[in-house]
């Protein structure tokens, strides 16, 4: 009976957010260091009236100064985490993204951004969710 008391007073705050795995040449992959210094895939809350493609564009060239292009779906990653007091369970949809233009440049959001040796990508990413993307579009990437 207490922990149905305990689930029914804890808020938890949905949030849904859209990123990228940005390839360059099958040869590079773009990464950034968020603020807890762990390099990941550029990624961001979707807006009001904004689609998920259109969300993960967006961020990956607010985060980095790169120009991407949507290649395909790669499927999305849920996990908990607090916030100021409140519980948020996030949802990221993550696409396979083809570099186009520009320069890795950080955004004040995060610490770096750059492109790494695809196999190296592996090793550097410390997320389970993120190495189960990046294993997607490598996938992805052989089909291509």
């Amino acid at each position: 009976m207490q922990s149905n008391s305990l689930k029914k007073n804890t808020k938890v705050r949905r949030e849904f957010s859209a990123g990228g795995v940005v390839i360059k040449d099958k040869r590079e992959v773009l990464l950034i260091k968020n603020p807890s210094n762990v390099w990941t895939f550029p990624k961001g809350h979707i807006e009001k009236g904004e689609t998920k493609e259109q969300a993960a564009i967006r961020e990956v060239k607010e985060e980095t100064n790169i120009d991407a292009q949507i290649v395909t779906y790669l499927g999305e990653i849920s996990y908990f985490f607090t916030w100021g007091g409140v519980r948020i369970h996030k949802t990221v949809y993550f696409f396979l993204m083809k570099y186009i233009a520009g320069i890795p440049v950080p955004s004040w959001e995060v610490k770096d951004a750059r492109f790494f040796p695809i196999e190296k990508v592996e090793g550097i990413l410390k997320y389970k969710g993120d190495k189960e993307i990046f294993f997607k579009a490598l996938e992805k990437l052989k089909l291509l």
